[in-house]
């Protein structure tokens, strides 16, 4: 299974990012962000892989300032592997 964890520095920043994806029609969620990414305040935006291109240019018209970094999250038999995205 993988998906990709979008972080940001702010919990407003993160809701208002997973709201605008929900208006754009992007499915995602409000997790805790993985401990290995090292970064953000707690909080982040899981969405599929497969709708990378469409939260890279989400987070251009966003402008949220707060925004850490996206990872791709990996997860197997063998535990989790926490990488940057983009």
């Amino acid at each position: 299974m993988e998906y990709l964890v979008v972080a940001f520095r702010s919990r407003t920043h993160t809701v208002k990012f997973w709201e605008y994806l929900q208006k754009a029609d992007i499915k995602g969620e409000i997790i805790n962000t993985p401990k290995e990414a090292g970064v953000g305040c707690g909080l982040s935006v899981k969405v599929s892989v497969n709708k990378a291109y469409m939260v890279k240019r989400a987070l251009s018209f966003t402008n949220l300032n707060s925004y850490a970094g996206s990872f791709l999250v990996k997860v197997d038999r063998n535990g989790r592997t926490v990488r940057n995205a983009f």
